[in-house]
């Protein structure tokens, strides 16, 4: 049965293996037992422990296992798996159904494979080469061949030997290969090979190139070495950047020698490892003597003027540190030749040694005995020019003379009489008069004089003296800095008296006219806020004699009387707004937006139920407001009836109040969803007297004005934003008080 289903033409033609569905060997020919090196021909059912299975033969070696490969076939996927023999053959057996069983066969794919693998090498970032045993070149991938193109082309030639190149003796390389197949393990080394042409900037230079190889061997399954394989990284940009780094070092070390200030190096320990040239020749020090090593923190002189203290706090706290000592050298001539006494400006700072790590302390030393004897010379010459400021004492103004960073060292009597007591020489101006510090004018002109060196004058107010003072500062050649003072207050008072009585008149004078403005505003009231409920007025009284019914009759009587009643509160308000002492404000109160809208609403009873306006609020945030009741209700008022008048007829009208608090003012917008307006066109004119942008017969345009001026009065202000066929709003600030 077998046989038969094997066929004479897969017969010792193609390995085969005949397999039950449980993956266990049923059949395997001459070249599938030659290829698994399992036995030829039947084997034992598949109940006998001694059945080869799957898994075994193949599976285990190629990681794809029987139930895999069966789900591969029934997902009607290639049901195939690859595996490396014995024999360096790589084979692809494929499971194919044959009845009620499996036929596996298999097929060689070692070139294929040999060719997948060589594109992988020829696409690996480094340079590749195989050579013989003996040192013959075999093949090389593309980026070892353009290495070899650069330095030497007939490397690659077929049956170059690398062993007969006396320059790779020289270099190393044929030493790589020599101990690769003496040790049968990989060597690896960075060798220079040949040069190469390195443009910068159009100058074309010859550098020498550097690569890292490693040669490994290739072995058989019983370990000789069949193949080197020899891999190169050109690493010539590293190896010039530490050549580099080894030159700043050397340069480093060059211009530490030579540099016009002493160098000290300190181990952590406190002991001496280097001092440069400068410092040996003011030390007098001769670096053959074989005397005990300098230690800073053991040396009794050293110790004796806390030099060591000074190691020490660089060494813990990790923090530069610069300090000025003095030095007698005679006291201690062991270690230098210098028997004076010195003043030295010493630098320390932590470093960390690049090699082992460890911190090291350097100090530069800087000899500012020189300086220092400047400086006294300096400061006799100062004291001699105190002659000099007794002239200063006979002048009517005050005068100082003063260091740079204000330290005085003379003050007149007049100066003194303006301090308000005894200067000493030696105290600091801004510590002694603290309203000079900081931003003050003095401080920004004396840094200002400073600065330029040039004289800076100007004059300044003293709160706390009530004075007024003019001063001129001036910088002197010898560095020190000249103050000159005069009171200027009598001066001062007049103009600032006469500026107020300016004041005063200018005061009045807006007084008068916004008096005026505002009985001017009380007309246009009168005449314009009363239009509107008298119209009412006369619509209740159509509508009374209109109707026929006499409960409807008496509703209309009672709006009526309600409409009167508002008509004359109206009218006291404004009368006693009118009657207010002319040098007063008009009188402000707390109001509720609700309860003035509600009063408002009520005035306009009719017009908001004809037009059928819908009115939302949200005075949340800002329920009231500090303003004149008769003012507040007038723009409520103008700002409803303006959204009834110019409503769209497309929409339900509506207008929405909204009350909220920015920045210490009030703010009310108020938004409709009318005719909009041009702004571009009209915004310009929106707020003016008489103005009006629509064709609506009973604009009078009055109202937007009387809002505006009712507003400004108050010290607020009104915009609006508006785009037409989309409504308008206007966005209110109310100035608090």
């Amino acid at each position: 049965m077998m046989n038969a289903i094997m066929g004479n033409a897969l017969a010792n033609v193609i390995p085969a293996l005949l397999l039950d569905l449980h993956g266990n060997l049923l059949y395997a020919n001459q070249p599938a037992s030659a290829w698994l090196q399992i036995p030829e021909g039947e084997f034992h059912p598949p109940g006998n422990t001694n059945c080869l299975h799957f898994n075994e033969v193949i599976g285990r070696s190629s990681g794809l296992y029987w139930p895999m490969l069966c789900h591969l076939l029934k997902m009607g996927r290639p049901a195939c798996v690859e595996k490396y023999d014995h024999h360096h053959r790589w084979t692809q057996w494929q499971l194919t159904p044959a009845a009620d069983q499996f036929l596996l066969y298999g097929t060689d794919i070692t070139g294929r494979k040999t060719v997948e693998t060589g594109s992988v090498l020829h696409a690996f970032p480094l340079g590749l080469q195989h050579f013989s045993p003996e040192g013959i070149h075999r093949n090389a991938n593309e980026l070892q061949y353009d290495i070899w193109e650069a330095i030497d082309p007939g490397l690659t030639i077929p049956g170059y030997n690398l062993f007969e190149e006396p320059a790779f003796q020289e270099t190393g390389l044929s030493d790589l290969f020599t101990t690769t197949l003496h040790t049968g393990e990989p060597a690896s080394r960075e060798v220079a090979l040949g040069y190469r042409e390195h443009a910068v900037n159009h100058v074309t230079r010859i550098l020498p190139a550097y690569y890292e190889v490693t040669v490994f061997p290739v072995k058989d399954h019983i370990g000789t070495i069949t193949e080197l394989v020899m891999m190169m990284c050109d690493i010539t940009e590293k190896q010039l950047s530490r050549m580099q780094l080894k030159k700043s070092a050397r340069l480093l070390d060059l211009v530490i020698e030579n540099l016009p200030i002493g160098y000290i190096q300190f181990d952590h320990f406190g002991f001496i490892r280097r001092i440069n040239q400068t410092q040996r020749a003011f030390f007098q020090y001769d670096s053959n003597r074989e005397d005990t090593p300098f230690n800073v923190v053991n040396d009794p002189f050293a110790r004796l003027y806390g030099l060591d203290e000074l190691f020490l706090h660089v060494m813990v706290h990790n923090k530069m540190l610069r300090v000025e000592k003095q030095l007698d050298f005679s006291k201690d001539s062991r270690w230098t030749a210098q028997n004076r006494e010195v003043w030295l400006d010493l630098t320390l700072f932590p470093l960390r040694d690049p090699v082992d790590q460890e911190q090291i302390v350097v100090v530069l030393v800087n000899d500012i005995t020189d300086k220092k004897l400047e400086r006294q010379i300096r400061h006799l010459l100062q004291r001699n020019t105190e002659q000099l400021h007794l002239f200063f004492d006979a002048v009517d103004m005050g005068y100082a003379t003063m260091e740079r960073d204000g330290t005085l060292s003379f003050v007149n009597t007049k100066g003194e009489e303006m301090a308000g007591r005894r200067v000493l020489p030696g105290e600091n101006i801004f510590s002694m008069l603290p309203e000079l510090e900081n931003a003050s004018p003095f401080k920004t002109r004396f840094s200002a004089a400073l600065a330029d060196d040039i004289s800076q004058s100007f004059s300044s107010y003293f709160p706390r003296r009530y004075k007024w003072y003019e001063f001129l500062i001036t910088p002197m050649s010898d560095g020190t800095v000249s103050v000159f003072i005069r009171d200027i207050t009598d001066s001062r008072n007049m103009q600032k008296d006469l500026f107020r009585a300016n004041k005063q008149l200018n005061r009045l004078n807006r007084s008068l006219v916004n008096q005026n403005q505002q009985l001017e505003d009380f007309a246009h009231i009168t005449s314009h806020n009363l239009r509107a409920p008298i119209a009412n007025l006369k619509a209740l009284m159509q509508m009374h004699s209109d109707s026929a019914l006499l409960h409807e009759r008496e509703q209309y009587l009672s709006l009526v009387r309600e409409v009167i009643f508002k008509i004359d509160e109206t009218l006291n308000d404004l009368v006693d707004v009118v009657q207010i002492r002319k040098d007063v404000d008009v009188e402000r109160e707390e109001l509720i937006f609700a309860e003035r809208l509600q009063y408002v609403k009520d005035v306009l009873y009719v017009d908001i139920e004809n037009s059928g306006i819908l009115l939302t609020t949200n005075f949340e945030h800002a329920p009231s407001l500090e303003f004149p009741r008769p003012y507040l209700d007038s723009i409520l008022q103008n700002l409803i009836t303006n959204a009834i008048r110019y409503r769209t007829l497309e929409h339900k009208p509506r207008l929405h109040l909204k009350s909220w608090r920015e920045n210490g003012y009030t703010m009310l917008t108020v938004e409709d969803n009318g005719l909009g307006i041009d702004m571009e066109r009209f915004g310009h004119k929106l707020f003016g007297f008489r103005k009006t942008f629509h064709k609506n017969k009973d604009a009078k345009g009055i109202g937007l004005f009387i809002t505006k001026t009712q507003i400004e009065a108050m010290g607020g202000s009104i915009r609006a934003e508006s785009t037409p066929g989309q409504g308008t709003k206007f966005i209110i600030t109310f100035k608090t008080e």
